[in-house]
C-alpha cells in the first residue's frame, strides 16, 4: 500500500515536472530573439492585429512563403530587419513601422510619385511678404475680405485662445482659405478641436471601425464620429481647403470631417490617406512594429485609406510657380473673394 502511494507522489512529481519544462520551453519559445523567431513574431502580429488585408487584397499567407525562406539561424540582423522591411512595405501603409536601433521602416510612395503641389518659398517670399501673424502654431494672413489659415502639423500644440482669436479675427471675412499641404498629420484632439469651430450644429462627420477579432475582416461595427459647435463662437461662412498627397493620417481625418459640412470645398490633390489608427507593440529582440488597427470612412461609406479626393482637383502649374506664383492658392482667392 505504502509503495502504491509512493509511486503515486513519484508520478505527480514527474508529471508536475514535465509540465514545469513544458512551459519553459513554450515561454522560451515565445520570447525567442533569434532570427527565426522573431520573424515569425513580427508576422503573426501583423496577421492578428492589421485591418486592411481584405479592403487592400493583401494575400499575407503568401507572403510568409515568400520571405520566410529567407531567413536562416545565422541571419544577421540587418539582413533579418530588411526582409521585415520588405515584407512590411507590401501592405501599402505609411502607418506600419518596423524600428531598430540602427533603422526604420516605412512605406513613402503614397506621395512620392504624385506633384509636390506646395512650396513654401513661395509663400514666404510673395504671399506673406512679412504681413503673416503667427497665432500659436497656426500662422494667419489676411487677403482682402479672404482669411489665410497655415497649419503645417497636427503634432503642433493648438490652444483654445489661439482658435479663438482666428475665428473672431476671420468672423466677417467672405471665406477662409484654410492651408494643411504637407501636413503629415498628428493629433486627433487637434483635429476635433479645430473641427468643433466650423460646425454649426452637432454632426456626424465620419465613421470608424476597429479590428476585434484574428481574421482579416473581423470588425466592430461602423461608429459615427459625432461633433458639436464648443467655443464662443463658430465660423460657418465658405471655407476650401487646400490638399496635396502629403496630407496624412490626422490631416486626411481633418479633410474627412470637414468636407462633410455644407460649407466646406476641398481643392488640390487626394490627401495621401492613412485612415486607420496604428497600434504597436515591442518584439522580443527590442525592436517595435506597428500597423493599423482601423478603418475610417466618410460618413456615407467610403473608405479613405488611400486618401480623400478633392472635390475640385487642381495642380500648380510648374511655369506660374516658377514665377513665384501659386496657382492653387489663387484659384481659392479666386474662388473666396
Amino acid at each position: 500500500m505504502k509503495k502504491s502511494v509512493m509511486r503515486y507522489w513519484i508520478l505527480c512529481g514527474c508529471m508536475l515536472l514535465t509540465l514545469v519544462s513544458c512551459e519553459q520551453i513554450f515561454l522560451e519559445e515565445e520570447a525567442g530573439d533569434d532570427p527565426v523567431s522573431i520573424f515569425e513574431e513580427a508576422w503573426e502580429f501583423a496577421d492578428r492585429e492589421y485591418s486592411f488585408f481584405a479592403f487592400k487584397g493583401i494575400d499575407w499567407d503568401d507572403a510568409y512563403l515568400r520571405y520566410r525562406p529567407l531567413i536562416q539561424d545565422n541571419t544577421s540582423e540587418e539582413e533579418l530587419f530588411d526582409v521585415l522591411a520588405d515584407m512590411l512595405f507590401e501592405l501599402r501603409d505609411g502607418h506600419v513601422n518596423l524600428r531598430s536601433s540602427f533603422n526604420l521602416s516605412r512605406n513613402w510612395e503614397w506621395y512620392l510619385n504624385s506633384p509636390e503641389n506646395f512650396n513654401a518659398s513661395v509663400l514666404e517670399r510673395n504671399y506673406y511678404q512679412r504681413e503673416q501673424q503667427f497665432v500659436g502654431s497656426l500662422v494667419i494672413r489676411e487677403f482682402g475680405e479672404v482669411g489665410y489659415i497655415r497649419y503645417g502639423s497636427f503634432s503642433s500644440p493648438l490652444a483654445d485662445d489661439d482658435i479663438d482669436l482666428v475665428i473672431q479675427k476671420f468672423q466677417d471675412k467672405k471665406g477662409i482659405i484654410f492651408d494643411v499641404r504637407n501636413n503629415g498629420g498628428g493629433s486627433l484632439g487637434n483635429v476635433f478641436r479645430l473641427v468643433r469651430r466650423f460646425t454649426d450644429a452637432t454632426r456626424t462627420l465620419a465613421i470608424q471601425r476597429e479590428k476585434n477579432g484574428p481574421g482579416p475582416t473581423d470588425f466592430t461595427e461602423w461608429k459615427g464620429f459625432s461633433i458639436s459647435p464648443e467655443g464662443p463662437m463658430q465660423y460657418t461662412k465658405p471655407v476650401i481647403i487646400l490638399t496635396n498627397r502629403r496630407c496624412y493620417s490626422a490631416t486626411t481625418f481633418f479633410c474627412t470631417m470637414m468636407e462633410a459640412l455644407p460649407n466646406v470645398t476641398l481643392v488640390g490633390d487626394t490627401t495621401g490617406g492613412g485612415g486607420g489608427a496604428p497600434s504597436g507593440t515591442e518584439l522580443a529582440n527590442g525592436w517595435t512594429i506597428r500597423v493599423s488597427t482601423t478603418q475610417l470612412g466618410t460618413v456615407d461609406g467610403f473608405n479613405v485609406e488611400d486618401g480623400l479626393p478633392p472635390d475640385i482637383r487642381i495642380d500648380m502649374d510648374p511655369e506660374l510657380e516658377a514665377n513665384g506664383i501659386d496657382s492653387m492658392l489663387e484659384f481659392a482667392l479666386e474662388e473666396l473673394d
